[in-house]
């Protein structure tokens, strides 16, 4: 450290820490450092960036269960629905979360004024899959106090 201070190498340790440091780009190293889809990747079907999008919304609802329900669902369902399809499940991410919940786990019937098919459609098959996880019994017995 003593030597990098002496006068005469002051200069040339300032000029090379000035320099700028040589730039390595991703193009020059021919590959890609980021993982997000290019600009084209529509270009196969002209729906794919609505189904991403979807898929994405119904991944990121701020409640996790609402997230879990909908973002598996949509990640199996999504890639074989046509436009028509497409514009109900958008329908369905603009709805109200307590309202979603109580429709997507069955505690309430989804009202007859809402004329969505595939909400009912995804109802019954969520109930169809959750419904066998929900009725196992317990193999122990209860052995403690009930509350009063």
């Amino acid at each position: 450290v003593a030597a990098m201070l002496r006068p005469g190498r002051t200069l040339a340790l300032r000029a090379r820490l000035a320099a700028p440091l040589p730039r390595t780009t991703a193009a020059a190293l021919g590959r890609r450092h980021n993982q997000q889809a290019t600009a084209d990747s529509g270009k196969y079907d002209p729906l794919d960036s609505t189904r991403r999008r979807l898929i994405y919304r119904s991944k990121q609802r701020g409640w996790l269960e609402i997230d879990i329900m909908l973002g598996n669902w949509a990640s199996a369902r999504l890639k074989d629905m046509g436009e028509v399809e497409l514009e109900q499940f958008d329908q369905i991410i603009e709805m109200e979360n307590p309202d979603l919940y109580k429709w997507l786990t069955g505690q309430t019937e989804v009202p007859a004024e809402v004329e969505n098919p595939l909400l009912r459609t995804l109802c019954a098959e969520l109930k169809a899959e959750y419904e066998p996880k929900a009725t196992v019994k317990s193999t122990m017995g209860f052995e403690g106090k009930v509350w009063e």
